[in-house]
């Protein structure tokens, strides 16, 4: 008796230890093309000085995303395999390097256009609802951009500009400025 009690505990034990799928919310090739830039394309921005700055994209991936993922990646490391049951949905990130400033810009899109932009040289994440463009019209350099989503945000407590940036799903960001730093896109 005590034999079958014990391999029936074993048994049960066993089918306990089943692992279990993860869900992941799939990124549709809409969302995903709310980023335009692609793996070793380059980007030209002129900064506050009026001097050109060069960006190559440096990354371009979809992956399953959780949030140790995302810091992992923005700061350079590779894309790590998701701890089990912390995998939201997939995303897709592209980094954009800058040699002479030695900084990046991340973008990550996540499903339902939820979108996230993170300039390293300046802190925080900057979060974007890019479902409605929030203003109709750009212009920038002489170049109408229609369809731009714009974020801009004060202090609270000086109302000195934290930061504006504007941002195009056709061509990316348009302009983006943070304190002392600014670039504007060059067509």
């Amino acid at each position: 008796m005590k034999k079958i009690w014990t391999i029936g505990m074993m048994l049960l034990l066993m089918s306990s230890c089943v692992k279990h799928a993860d869900i992941y919310l799939k990124l549709s090739e809409e969302d995903a093309a709310a980023i335009p830039y692609r793996e070793g394309q380059t980007v030209k921005f002129l900064d506050q000085n009026g001097d050109t700055v060069t960006y190559e994209v440096t990354r371009d991936e979809i992956y399953p995303y959780n949030g140790e993922q995302y810091i992992n990646a923005i700061h350079g490391g590779d894309v790590m395999h998701p701890a089990p049951h912390s995998t939201e949905c997939y995303a897709r990130t592209v980094i954009l390097y800058e040699q002479s400033y030695a900084n990046h810009m991340c973008f990550t899109v996540k499903p339902g256009k939820e979108f996230s932009f993170y300039f390293l040289s300046n802190e925080g994440e900057l979060n974007l609802d890019m479902n409605l463009p929030s203003v109709s019209s750009y212009t920038i350099n002489g170049i109408d951009y229609e369809g731009v989503h714009h974020e801009i945000l004060y202090s609270h407590f000086t109302g000195e500009l934290l930061y504006d940036w504007y941002y195009n799903e056709e061509f990316g960001l348009l302009s983006f400025t943070k304190g002392d730093f600014s670039i504007t896109r060059i067509p």
